[in-house]
C-alpha cells in the first residue's frame, strides 16, 4: 500500500524540484545546490560524517567498516571530501582538488554511500566551504563530537547550518573510553540538552569509542534500522530541505531588493512631488513679479493724468492746437519714463523664471542626497546614477541661455494679444510702438483743431474724457502684458518640467518595471516554499 503512496510523492517531489531550479534561477538566485539535490533524488542514499578535526570521524568510520581502511590523524589530514562507496577492491580515485572517492569492500556500502568531510573547524578555510557545499546533499547527518570536548561553539554554529537546510541528524558521542563512566554519563547529558536546544528538536544520540568498539555495534544497527524503514522518507524529504532552505535564502534576498525599490518608488514620487511645490512656488513668486507691473502703469496713469491737468486748460489752449507737440510732450513727460520701467520690469520677471530651472535641479540634487545612505550605497563618488545623472544637468544648465528662451517664449506670447508689434519687432520697440499708439490716442482727444472747433467750453470734458482713455488704455496694456507673461511662464514651467522628467522617468519606469517583475518571483517562490512545506509535512506522516 505504501509503495504507490511513495512514488506519487517521489514524482510531486521531482515536478517541485525542477519548477524550484526554474524559478531559483529566473530570480537570480544560485540554484546548484538544488539540481544536484534533484540528481542525488535518484542516486544512492548518502549518509555525511561530519564533526570537528580529530574528533574521531575516520576511527569511527574504521570501526564501523571494520578494518582500517581511512586514514586517521591527529590533525585535519582529510583534505578532500571522500566519497565512500562499494567495490570488490579497495581503491581511490582522485576526482580533483576537493573530493576523492573510495571503494571498499564492505556490505553496508551496498545500501549507503558515506561522505568524510573535513572537519568544520578546520584551520584552512577551503575545508569548512568543502563541508558547506557537500552538506545540502546529505540525505542523513552523522555528527561526531568528542567526548572530550563536547559541545563546542563552532559545533553549535554547524548544527545551526545543519538545521537550516532541514537535514536529519545522528549524534555520536565519540571517545568515552577517554571518561569513567559517571563522566560519560554527565557528558551525554550535557550533549542532549544543548543539541536539543540548538536543534529545538530530539536527536538519536549515541555514545561510541571507536578504540575499544564501544556502542559501535548500536550505532550500525540503527544506521540499518535508519536505511530498512526511514530511507525512502529521507530520501525524498532531504531534496525538499534543500529546496526550502534557498527558495527562503532567495525570498530573502528579493525582500531586501523590494525594500530598496520600494525606496527608489519613494525617491520618484518625492520627485513629483517636488514638481508640483516647484510649479505653484513659481506660480506664487511670479505673482510679485507681474504686481510690479501693474504698479508701473498706475505709477503712468498717475502722471499722466497729472500732466493732463497742468496742459488741458485754458492758459495753454494755442498748445493744444499743435497735436504733434502736444503728443511729443505726453511721451516725453509720461511714457518715456513708463516705457523704461516697464521694459525693466519684464526683463528682470523674465531673468528670475530663467534662473528657476537652476533652483529645481538644485533642490532635486539636495533630495536625492538625503535619500542616500546605507540603504541606497553610492557606486561612485559623483553619487547613484539618478544623482549623477542630475548634477549632471545642473552643470549643463546655462542661466543666460534660458533667458534667451524665454525671451522667445514671451515674444511668441505677445504675437497672440493687441500688443503685437512688441512680439514681432522685439520688446523694446515694440513697447515703443504701443506707448506711442496710446499717447495717440489720449491726446488726440484734446490736441489740434478739436479743441478750436469745440470751443473753450468743452476743454474740461476733453480732459476727462482724456482721463478715461488713458486709464482704460493702460489697464488694457496691463491686462495684455500680464496675460502674455503668464503664457510665458506657463510655456517655461512646461519645458523645465518636460526637461527635468526625462531626468529621471528611465530610472523610474526601470524601477517600476523591476518591481512588478520582483513581486511576481515573490509570489511564485512564496508559493513554492509553501508547498514544499505540505510536501514535508506528508512525508514526515508516513
Amino acid at each position: 500500500m505504501l509503495e504507490p503512496q511513495l512514488q506519487t510523492l517521489a514524482q510531486e517531489v521531482r515536478d517541485l524540484l525542477g519548477r524550484a531550479v526554474e524559478a531559483l534561477a529566473q530570480s537570480g538566485a544560485d540554484a546548484a545546490p538544488l539540481r544536484q539535490a534533484l540528481l542525488d533524488l535518484e542516486g544512492p542514499f548518502l549518509l555525511a560524517v561530519v564533526g570537528e578535526f580529530n574528533s574521531g570521524k575516520s576511527s569511527l568510520l574504521n570501526a564501523l567498516l571494520g578494518r582500517e581502511l581511512l586514514e586517521v590523524g591527529v590533525t585535519p589530514t582529510t583534505n578532500r571530501i571522500q566519497l565512500i562507496g562499494y567495490g570488490p577492491e579497495p581503491r581511490v580515485e582522485v576526482r580533483g582538488p576537493d573530493l576523492a572517492e573510495v571503494w571498499l569492500p564492505h556490505p553496508l556500502l551496498r545500501e549507503v554511500r558515506l561522505v568524510d568531510t573535513p572537519g568544520t573547524n578546520a584551520v584552512l578555510e577551503r575545508h569548512q566551504l568543502l563541508t558547506e557545499r557537500f552538506l545540502p546533499r546529505a540525505d542523513l547527518i552523522l555528527f561526531v563530537t568528542s567526548a572530550d570536548r563536547p559541545f563546542t561553539e563552532s559545533e553549535r554554529r554547524f548544527l545551526e547550518l545543519v538545521r537550516g537546510w532541514g537535514k536529519k541528524l545522528v549524534l555520536v558521542v565519540n571517545k568515552l573510553d577517554l571518561l569513567t563512566p559517571a563522566e560519560a554519563e554527565e557528558v551525554l547529558g550535557y550533549v542532549r540538552t544543548h543539541v536539543q536546544r540548538a536543534l529545538e528538536d530530539p536527536v538519536p544520540l549515541f555514545g561510541t569509542s571507536a578504540r575499544n568498539g564501544q556502542g559501535v555495534p548500536a550505532l550500525e544497527a540503527h544506521i540499518r534500522d535508519t536505511l530498512a524503514y526511514q530511507a525512502a522518507r529521507l530520501k525524498l524529504g532531504a531534496p525538499l530541505g534543500v529546496a526550502r532552505k534557498l527558495v527562503e535564502r532567495a525570498r530573502a534576498r528579493l525582500d531586501e531588493e523590494a525594500a530598496r525599490l520600494a525606496r527608489e518608488e519613494e525617491v520618484c514620487r518625492s520627485l513629483e512631488a517636488l514638481l508640483e511645490r516647484h510649479a505653484a512656488g513659481v506660480r506664487e513668486a511670479f505673482r510679485g513679479q507681474v504686481a510690479q507691473l501693474e504698479g508701473v502703469f498706475a505709477q503712468a496713469v498717475r502722471r499722466g493724468e497729472a500732466w493732463l491737468d497742468e496742459t488741458v486748460r485754458l492758459g495753454r489752449v494755442l498748445d493744444l492746437l499743435n497735436a504733434a507737440k502736444v503728443q511729443a510732450g505726453f511721451e516725453r513727460e509720461v511714457l518715456v519714463p513708463a516705457r523704461a520701467q516697464l521694459e525693466q520690469r519684464i526683463q528682470e520677471a523674465l531673468a528670475w523664471l530663467a534662473r528657476r530651472e537652476g533652483d529645481l535641479l538644485e533642490t532635486a540634487l539636495e533630495l536625492l542626497k538625503q535619500t542616500a545612505g546605507p540603504a541606497r550605497p553610492a557606486p561612485s563618488p559623483a553619487g547613484p546614477p539618478l544623482e549623477r545623472t542630475v548634477r549632471a544637468a545642473l552643470e549643463r544648465y546655462r542661466p543666460e541661455e534660458e533667458a534667451q528662451e524665454v525671451q522667445r517664449l514671451l515674444q511668441g506670447a505677445l504675437q497672440q494679444t493687441a500688443l503685437a508689434e512688441a512680439g514681432a519687432v522685439g520688446l523694446g520697440a515694440g513697447l515703443t510702438l504701443a506707448l506711442h499708439g496710446l499717447a495717440a490716442d489720449v491726446t488726440g482727444v484734446v490736441a489740434g483743431l478739436v479743441a478750436a472747433l469745440l470751443g473753450l467750453s468743452i476743454l474740461p470734458r476733453r480732459k476727462e474724457a482724456a482721463k478715461r482713455r488713458l486709464r482704460q488704455r493702460s489697464e488694457g496694456m496691463q491686462r495684455e502684458l500680464a496675460a502674455a507673461l503668464e503664457a510665458t511662464l506657463e510655456g517655461e514651467l512646461l519645458r523645465i518640467h518636460e526637461r527635468f522628467r526625462r531626468l529621471y522617468r528611465p530610472h523610474c519606469a526601470q524601477v517600476e518595471a523591476q518591481t512588478a517583475r520582483l513581486s511576481a518571483a515573490r509570489e511564485t517562490l512564496e508559493a513554492l516554499r509553501k508547498e514544499t512545506e505540505r510536501l514535508e509535512a506528508r512525508i514526515e506522516a508516513l
